[in-house]
């Protein structure tokens, strides 16, 4: 059975599978090629995975595209899902992939605009007791959004999906196929390095 590249995101009428099954055998049943399973899936899943997205891509339209890639590449890579990481992790890996590809077809790094809650970041800064002159941060959610833009791509994607997604870093080791000691390194290195450049941004600013 195929499932049409166009699926749609929204599917109200499956919530008997969604609310009764679970990930494991709702999987199951899709690699059995029951599409109601596969649908209750992407319901139970899509605002995350959206969201993922959306932070990676800055663009609602683009980023509905991507979901929409993601679960379609998730369809047709079920026979060889084994289950030894979570269908949330393997689904997040997917999806994280296809953000990729999508950036990569802009061609050029800068196009990336992370939607990164600014509070967020800064919470973090302020626990180190290094951001504490960084005042009235909603008049400045630009040039934050700008240094972050500014960060090389590995530092940008664990900020993402450590902060904003709130994944655990064995989670983050699986979507980004890196020991999670060099994901501590490059989180250490991203904070230190984005806090550096607000810094120097602020002080500049009029």
């Amino acid at each position: 059975m195929q499932l049409s590249h166009n699926l749609e995101i929204s599917l109200p009428g499956v919530v008997s599978w969604q609310t009764v099954q679970d990930d494991t055998q709702l999987v199951k049943a899709s690699q059995q090629g029951d599409q109601d399973a596969f649908a209750s899936l992407v319901q139970r899943h899509q605002h995350r995975v959206f969201n993922l997205v959306l932070r990676m891509l800055q663009d609602d339209e683009e980023a509905g595209e991507i979901t929409q890639d993601a679960f379609f590449a998730a369809w047709q890579g079920l026979p060889s899902f084994r289950g030894e990481a979570r269908f949330a992790t393997w689904l997040y890996r997917i999806a994280y992939n296809c953000a990729l590809k999508q950036l990569e077809r802009r061609k050029r790094e800068r196009s990336l605009q992370v939607a990164m809650e600014a509070e967020q970041i800064l919470e973090k800064l302020n626990k180190e007791k290094q951001a504490e002159d960084i005042l009235e941060l909603r008049a400045r959610q630009a040039i934050v959004r700008e240094q972050l833009e500014k960060l090389p791509a590995k530092y940008r994607s664990v900020l993402i999906l450590r902060h904003l997604q709130e994944m655990t870093y064995e989670e983050m080791a699986d979507i980004l196929s890196m020991p999670i000691g060099t994901i501590k390194t490059h989180l250490f290195r991203a904070r230190h390095l984005l806090k550096d450049r607000l810094y120097n941004a602020f002080s500049n600013a009029p």
